[in-house]
């Protein structure tokens, strides 16, 4: 009755009555391995990672035949940056327990993020057949491509997960999926991949819209990309990044109004970066103003003499420039 009073307790997020609890029912049974295991777990909770692994440690002892105390252990040494020590108990958990797939995956998850991608490989195709169509396993097989770098196999595991996993997680791998395209240049992939359903409460954050532009931008449909963007003008963009990606569409566009709105934003929060002063600049000049485009294309310059544009922008203005100002100087002599 004490012990299911502490999982009560522990369940409700009352931890401190349930280590109460738990502690009444160790004591009148100090070889139940389940009950250290329940007592580490509250002490997890309540952050007392070395006492937590103090119980892990005694309930393995008294439970031998036990898995979970070696996963949680695993947790303690994942958390302490152990990652090998972690992999070597999710290996014990998942010996004693073959069929609990969550074990196998903590297990390849942590070689994969310890670096030993041949052990995690061996290991996945090892309880392939057991696992055969779980998302969960797909997912790390995803993991494992992008961390060695092969992008079109990570695409391939992400795909094959988006199809298995339940509507609480195919959203998350619908944007994986986006990024995994936008990383390898697939741009309409990409915005394909940000249309799926999954997606669809989700296509308003910022960091969704700008992915979405840039690839539109990439696919010469820059009125596309600015009328996007301009969906976020309420935005608080204090580091100027729809600035950046509006202006570079109103450029394409010769839109001189929000090119001079993009300038504006990025030469407050950029200063030191030419890309403001270029859109106003650019802006000038589709205005005509060859003075002001000649003095922001020169600031462009000055902050980043090795930027190409500015410098032949300025170069182009001031060749036409130069026969008007050689007639005013015959005209005055």
């Amino acid at each position: 009755m004490v012990f299911d009073q502490a999982l009560q307790a522990f369940h409700a997020g009352q931890f401190e009555p349930a280590l109460q609890y738990v502690d009444k029912a160790i004591a009148r049974f100090p070889r139940d391995g389940g009950y250290q295991l329940l007592r580490g777990r509250i002490l997890l909770e309540m952050k007392r990672v070395d006492l937590a692994r103090e119980c892990f440690t005694r309930s393995a002892e008294l439970s031998p035949e036990a898995a979970e105390p070696h996963y949680y252990l695993g947790i303690v040494h994942q958390r302490w940056g152990e990652l090998d020590q972690a992999a070597a108990e999710y290996a014990k958990a998942a010996a004693l327990a073959p069929s609990q797939l969550q074990y196998v995956a903590a297990e390849c998850e942590t070689l994969v993020a310890a670096g030993k991608f041949d052990a995690a490989q061996a290991r996945l195709d090892a309880v392939a057949k057991s696992f055969e169509f779980s998302p969960v396993l797909d997912r790390v097989r995803a993991d494992l491509a992008g961390q060695r770098g092969d992008l079109c196999d990570r695409e391939h595991w992400l795909a094959a997960a988006r199809l298995r996993t339940d509507a609480s997680k195919a959203g998350m791998l619908a944007e994986e999926i986006a990024h995994n395209h936008f990383e390898q240049g697939h741009w309409a992939a990409c915005v394909t991949a940000l249309d799926d359903e999954a997606l669809a409460g989700e296509s308003h954050r910022p960091d969704l819209v700008r992915m979405r532009a840039r690839c539109l931008l990439m696919l010469d449909r820059a009125r596309e990309a600015r009328d996007l963007m301009l969906t976020l003008r309420d935005q608080v963009d204090a580091d100027g990044r729809n600035a950046s990606i509006l202006g570079m569409a109103a450029m394409r566009l010769g839109d001189a109004t929000r090119m001079s709105e993009a300038g504006r934003v990025l030469t407050q929060c950029r200063p030191e970066r030419c890309d403001g002063w270029l859109l106003l600049g650019v802006a000038a000049l589709e205005r005509g103003d060859q003075a002001e485009a000649e003095r922001m294309l020169r600031e462009a310059s000055n902050r980043e003499p090795t930027r190409d544009l500015p410098r032949r922008l300025l170069a182009g203005l001031q060749a036409t420039q130069a026969p008007d100002r050689t007639r005013t100087a015959q005209a005055t002599n």
